[in-house]
């Protein structure tokens, strides 16, 4: 193996540099060049370890080479992957993320995706880490991609995706914990999947189910569609939360509705009381311990359902959809984009980027100012 610009760290018997791979196409030799580093150096029983470091950045490089020295030096030299047992490292992984204090549905979904690592590793029959490459990551994703969910629908490509990212982050952790000798998927890339498009209410659907719900049901749909709050967020809110004094509106103070007693992004933030939600939100009592005691997701999800199907909507419309309403609102209605980020708690947005996108009037002028200058030439 050859290393390009490799450096003997200082205080330390490893080298670092980023491998060159020559492999023969034809009549050519192909050459091929590492963007992260591995440290090369000899173990405690005197042979030679290769690891690949999965950083790009020589400092860091650096650093974890200093980190090999202080291990070798106290005789905890890394395990061979191929001798890593891979079933007992994913268990020890979940209970890690148990450990480290993951919101509960974070967890769910971590422990949901080794699950699947798990019955793949079972039908290929992979019992050791070093089993686990590239080759076998991408028959993974491949395996994913064809696997049947629910109702014979296979796993949708942001699913996928998810998935796939858990299994590199196994095995980057095993390697940075010492308990693997190489970070086997440290020149596997993943090209981001785009999201299924999600069903979004028109304001004239919002109104539609409005009018014909119970009044607090009512209620808790409107501000979910006028407010952008996640349901979670309008189930924690409370009444010093509704800062009515605030301006001609007033405003929403989003802190509470995820985890740990914050929101799903971890920050607060302040939202303008919509005026067509004023009259429903100043007419909450102010001694309750939150606005809207009783609601729950579940039972107002139900509720949706059965509103969908009288109002002769789609039944694929969830509680969320209103919150896709309300960035479609502010879209159509030119607040500018880092605002409606802010109001929604979002530091980026597939989803806002797509209404915004779908609303572009400089984009349709610019489209117009072409036609014109063609007409102009005479095409």
């Amino acid at each position: 193996m050859k290393l390009i610009e490799p450096e003997r760290v200082d205080g330390t018997s490893v080298t670092i540099g980023r491998r060159v791979q020559f492999r023969r196409v034809g009549a050519r030799m192909m050459e091929r060049r590492s963007d992260t580093y591995t440290a090369v150096y000899r173990d405690a029983d005197g042979r030679w370890r290769q690891d690949a470091l999965g950083t790009t950045i020589r400092r860091e490089a650096r650093r974890l080479a200093i980190e090999i020295q202080q291990r070798l030096e106290a005789g905890k030299a890394r395990p061979a992957a191929g001798v890593v047992d891979i079933a007992a490292l994913i268990d020890r992984y979940e209970s890690f993320c148990a450990d480290k204090g993951l919101a509960p549905k974070s967890l769910a979904k971590y422990r949901a995706d080794l699950s699947k690592l798990r019955e793949f590793i079972r039908e290929h029959d992979l019992r050791t880490l070093a089993r686990f490459d590239r080759h076998a990551f991408y028959r993974f994703r491949g395996w994913l991609e064809t696997r049947p969910h629910k109702q014979g629908v296979v796993y949708a490509p942001k699913s996928v995706y998810a998935t796939l990212t858990v299994a590199k982050q196994l095995a980057k952790w095993a390697w940075r914990e010492g308990l693997a000798g190489e970070y086997l998927l440290a020149g596997v890339q993943l090209p981001i999947a785009k999201a299924r498009p999600q069903p979004c209410f028109t304001t004239e659907q919002v109104e539609k189910i409005i009018a014909i719900a119970d009044p607090p049901d009512a209620t808790a749909l409107a501000v979910l569609a006028y407010s952008g709050m996640r349901i979670g967020e309008l189930i924690q809110l409370r009444p010093m939360d509704v800062l009515l004094d605030r301006g001609e509106l007033g405003m929403f103070h989003i802190r509470l509705g995820g985890s740990n007693g914050k929101t799903k992004d971890k920050d607060e933030r302040f939202v303008p009381i919509h005026p067509r939600i004023r009259p429903l939100v100043g007419a909450w009592p102010k001694d309750r311990d939150v606005v809207m005691p009783g609601l729950t997701e579940r039972r107002l999800l139900a509720t949706l359902k059965r509103l969908c199907k009288q109002a002769g909507l789609s039944p694929s419309f969830k509680l969320h959809s209103f919150r896709h309403h309300f960035a479609s609102l502010c879209a159509n209605h030119h607040v500018a984009y880092r605002k409606a980020l802010a109001w929604m708690g979002h530091s980026s947005s597939e989803v806002l980027d797509l209404y915004y996108h779908l609303h572009d009037e400089e984009s349709e002028s610019a489209m117009k100012a072409l036609a014109m200058g063609r007409e102009r030439d005479g095409r």
